[in-house]
């Protein structure tokens, strides 16, 4: 149906209707082909709030400062974040990996006291990672596996981070890859094409290595490893279904892990190697904690915690290269404060903002530099109107829970890599894409860095 045509009770009163549309497809070919650069056209033309139909989905988009501020305060159970990204993700995702996914895992699993034991698996699997990585790279690629090999040994056990079984669990994940299908969106109809069939078979090919591997391993000390913790968390399951369930979360534990920090890590080393004073002044942060905290360092959780300027780097990293869309499902009517009045948005919206048209919504917020934050924070100055006009880790209660983990993986994985090698960028041009819609954008052409190992 065209959204001209259609009823307007999706959202009273009436926002401004995206005109230019086909029926059926609404904006969904232009989204598909570069939903940031459509948005913010459509922003342009259409002001802050508007209604556009994306193959059928109804998007009620809310750009301004107080329609953010309305959005991010919804309640989940009016209008939901949780069914929104299942929404979006079943799209790739066989349908039996969320019905058994236990999101309380995400909360446990990231808890501080956790963290130096992750700490330590994490440099234990840096220094066997790190020995391959001399000669050229693409850096996304190159980060992307050695992050799918740390989470091995983080989210199953340390032997799921050992060859040949990291690799051949790679094999199976990648199948299962998220990503994908946002940068590809022919990916996403072949896979509906197909009926998720090389979907199910990865589930099923990572179950029997995970229950072949739970034969080996101690499985009773939750303590040692995130695959013993998960058959204690589902102790109470009959053993066929406690395997299921195993796989399952440890399906949806890895694809979290993975889906925006390999990224992120790969921006944050591209823009030292692009300014030489940013090189330094981290270099210079390296220093300060080798000489505060000895020449393991890099192995203290405090010492990495003292990288502010670090922080900095991930956070402006983050929020140039974001590309997240920011959906919540409608279930009951409820109302959406703007500049331009009140709304109400019914069941059948789904209300949302694009990470990436807003985090740029300044000139000065177009440019690059870590000093726009302070620590993990963004300067009150550069959003006066509230500051859910940014956003990086997310805002509220679905704020990501993992911000502190990913600063504590980006700085231990940067301070590995400089300690190894002078790296430098050999591409020209490395800016994020455009095209893509979900996570933190990959770089829109190859970003390719020579590793050169220190005498």
């Amino acid at each position: 149906m065209d959204i001209n045509t259609a009823p307007l009770h999706f959202v009273t009163p009436a926002p401004p209707l995206v005109a230019d549309e086909l029926a059926h497809i609404g904006a969904g070919l232009r989204f598909a082909d570069n939903p940031s650069d459509y948005l913010k056209e459509l922003r342009a033309r259409y002001g802050d709030t508007f209604l556009v139909d994306v193959f059928g989905y109804k998007l009620f988009c809310l750009f301004s400062p107080k329609g953010l501020e309305s959005l991010y305060s919804l309640p989940e159970e009016q209008a939901s974040f949780g069914l929104a990204t299942f929404d979006l993700l079943s799209f790739k995702t066989p349908l039996q990996v969320f019905l058994d996914t236990d999101l309380n895992l995400f909360y446990q699993l990231l808890a501080k006291k956790r963290l130096p034991h992750y700490l330590a698996e994490t440099n234990r699997v840096l220094a066997q990672a790190l020995d391959s990585w001399e000669g050229e790279l693409e850096i996304f690629d190159a980060i992307r596996t050695l992050e799918q090999r740390i989470g091995f040994g983080l989210w199953i056990c340390p032997q799921a981070a050992e060859l040949p079984l990291w690799q051949n669990l790679k094999q199976h994940f990648d199948v299962l890859d998220q990503e994908k299908a946002f940068v590809d969106p022919s990916q996403t109809l072949r896979t509906l094409k197909n009926n998720k069939r090389e979907e199910q078979a990865a589930i099923e090919a990572i179950q029997n290595l995970l229950e072949a591997l739970s034969q080996k391993v101690d499985t009773r000390s939750p303590e040692i490893s995130t695959l013993a913790y998960l058959h204690s968390h589902f102790a109470d399951f009959d053993p066929a279904e406690r395997r299921r369930r195993v796989a399952h979360n440890t399906i949806n534990i890895n694809q979290g892990f993975l889906s925006n920090l390999y990224a992120a890590i790969a921006w944050v080393l591209v823009r030292v190697l692009q300014d030489d004073s940013i090189k330094q002044r981290m270099l210079a942060e390296f220093q300060e904690a080798e000489q505060r905290f000895g020449a393991d360092w890099r192995h203290s959780l405090d010492a990495l915690d003292s990288l502010t300027f670090m922080e900095q780097m991930l956070m402006e990293s983050v929020r140039l290269a974001q590309r997240s869309i920011t959906l919540r499902k409608v279930l009951s009517p409820c109302e959406i404060h703007t500049e331009n009045g009140t709304f109400t948005a019914n069941p059948g919206v789904y209300i949302t903002t694009l990470l990436s048209v807003g985090n740029t919504r300044s000139e000065e917020l177009e440019r690059f530099d870590p000093d726009h934050y302070r620590g993990n924070r963004l300067k009150p100055e550069l959003v006066a109107e509230g500051p859910e006009q940014v956003s990086t880790f997310g805002h509220g209660r679905h704020a990501c829970p993992a911000q502190r983990f990913s600063h504590m993986m980006c700085k231990a994985v940067l301070a590995a890599i400089f300690e190894r090698f002078e790296p430098s960028l050999i591409s020209a041009e490395v800016a994020p894409s455009s095209r893509q819609m979900g996570g933190v954008a990959r770089s829109a052409l190859p970003a390719r860095v020579r590793m050169k190992a220190r005498s």
